[in-house]
């Protein structure tokens, strides 16, 4: 993330998704609170609680995004927008996550 950005924070309540399967995406999301559900093609692949920070798959494979995830709990996230992000660290970023397919 690139110095100087002060980033919007978003309240889901549980059950809402963060970001759905197949949409446009290219910000970045940062757990700070809570538990979500991750699921690609309706199943679900993974629990993640906070911490973790989300989306780079979409930024790094056209854009689209490649997992549905839903707020399991009520849960608070920092929005990390395109402008922000170092686009050189994706690729480490996302080495480090187990691919959902």
């Amino acid at each position: 993330m690139r110095e100087g950005k002060k980033l919007e924070r978003r309240n889901l309540e549980q059950g809402q998704a963060l970001m759905t399967e197949g949409e446009e995406g290219g910000e970045l999301f940062l757990l700070l609170d809570g538990v979500v559900d991750v699921e690609v093609n309706g199943d679900r692949v993974a629990e993640i609680g906070p911490g973790a920070l989300l989306g780079e798959r979409a930024l790094l494979e056209g854009g689209k995004r490649t997992a549905t995830v839903w707020a399991t709990t009520p849960i608070r996230v920092a929005v990390v927008p395109p402008d922000a992000i170092d686009e050189s660290a994706l690729p480490e970023l996302a080495a480090s996550h187990r691919r959902e397919d």
